[in-house]
């Protein structure tokens, strides 16, 4: 389990598939795992809603701070869309 918070911690968003396969271990062993942190309150699924949220106030954006749609400089290319469910440890 201590692979896989460190996986979780890294910053990078992974599918459970994903972590599986960089652990060498099944996807319901994985999935067992998480569940078992999240009960633990060792670690929390980060939900992103699409709005921003930061503190900062970028030029021209009327997201940053208000809870609006993120501006382009708080998203990664090519927006969320694609990335996987990240959790971090509480």
């Amino acid at each position: 389990m201590e692979e896989l918070i460190g996986l979780l911690t890294d910053g990078r968003s992974r599918s459970v598939e994903m972590l599986a396969m960089e652990l060498n271990t099944s996807v319901e062993k994985v999935r067992r795992d998480i569940d078992f942190l999240e009960r633990s309150g060792v670690i929390k699924r980060v939900a992103f809603s699409g709005s921003c949220g930061s503190a900062h106030s970028c030029n021209g954006c009327s997201g940053c701070g208000t809870g609006n749609q993120a501006c382009a400089a708080c998203m990664p290319e090519g927006g969320f869309k694609n990335m996987g469910v990240m959790w971090e440890v509480v």
